[in-house]
């Protein structure tokens, strides 16, 4: 018997030296508060979460390699760096993304005081980049894609899909050994989908055969843009027709040919989302995540939610790991 549960703790701990590792690094009192953490998975992929705030300004310069590609997702305060030799410059602002080649030169960026910065990164190498383009799509469409990745800087707003998928990233700490490279695979493909699907979708609306002007096609996009950045106070159909300068006729019928449901339609799926994911945090209640997202009463957002997921807000937490 004792034997063979010293060989069971052996495998154990064989497990738990195979489970991706993850590394934090406090922000120094004396400078500032927040921590930057790191975890390395299968490929060589780095994932980062960033937070941080500083008593003062702070000037910070690095060199960045040119064998990631990198995708950058600001949660809160905006952000904003140059890069030295193309005298580029790259601004996200909250719930703003960016996806870009490293340029093998120094980036610097000023970290403003007082500013409360959170944001995450993925960086993924450009070998293996590649090798997900050539694996999952045809070499006309792998083509498009590299060159409009690989040359470009591309800003899409962060969807709550997205987000809910970021949160996820941290629970690979539930599987054990191999299992968790397995789980962070998993997701990393999953947020991609999502992610490059938003990357190229003014491209593919531009494509479509739709018999309006390309001014009318840019309008109903920057509707949507403006939904996804106010999810919980979205405007009216009204507003919205006067935010984007866009009969409300020609935005509603637009917006239902590109997105494949009415504008209603669309943030009630997003508030959904939202919720499903603030939910799965474990930090609000039922009633404050119907309001943070945009429902004035618990009831109607209970009903909605039920609907959807096929359970009530107050156990879809427990329904995920059944």
């Amino acid at each position: 018997m004792l034997a063979k549960n010293r060989s069971l703790n052996e495998i154990y701990y064989k497990l738990l030296l195979n489970s991706p590792q993850m590394i934090t690094m406090d922000i120094p009192l004396k400078i500032g508060k927040g921590n930057i953490s790191q975890t390395k998975i299968k490929h060589g992929v780095i994932l980062a979460d960033w937070k941080m705030c500083y008593e003062s300004d702070m000037n910070v310069q690095g060199p960045v390699s040119n064998e990631y590609i990198q995708i950058i997702f600001c949660l809160n305060d905006g952000i904003s760096w140059g890069m030295t030799g193309n005298y580029r410059s790259v601004s996200i602002q909250k719930n703003e993304s960016c996806i870009y080649t490293g340029h093998g030169g120094t980036e610097y960026i000023c970290y403003k005081k007082d500013s409360e910065y959170s944001f995450k990164s993925i960086k993924i190498p450009l070998t293996y980049f590649k090798h997900i383009l050539e694996e999952y799509f045809e070499k006309c469409e792998a083509t498009v894609y590299e060159e409009k990745l690989l040359n470009e800087i591309s800003k899409v707003p962060v969807t709550p899909n997205m987000k809910q998928i970021l949160t996820d990233l941290s629970c690979f700490t539930q599987y054990r050994g191999s299992l968790g490279y397995l789980y962070l695979d998993g997701k990393l493909l999953e947020l991609l989908s999502i992610y490059l699907g938003e990357v190229f979708e003014q491209d593919i609306l531009m494509g479509k055969n739709i018999s309006i002007s390309r001014t009318e096609r840019t309008a109903i996009m920057e509707a949507k843009r403006i939904i996804d950045c106010q999810l919980a106070f979205a405007p009216s159909c009204e507003e919205l027709s006067r935010l984007v300068h866009l009969s409300m006729t020609k935005l509603t019928r637009g917006f239902s040919l590109f997105y494949g449901m009415p504008i209603h339609q669309y943030v009630i799926e997003q508030r959904l989302t939202q919720a499903a994911q603030l939910l799965l945090e474990g930090d609000w209640n039922v009633s404050e995540v119907a309001a943070i997202v945009g429902y004035g009463k618990p009831s109607n957002f209970a009903a909605a939610f039920k609907k959807k997921y096929g359970v009530s807000p107050k156990n879809y937490p427990e329904s995920r790991f059944v």
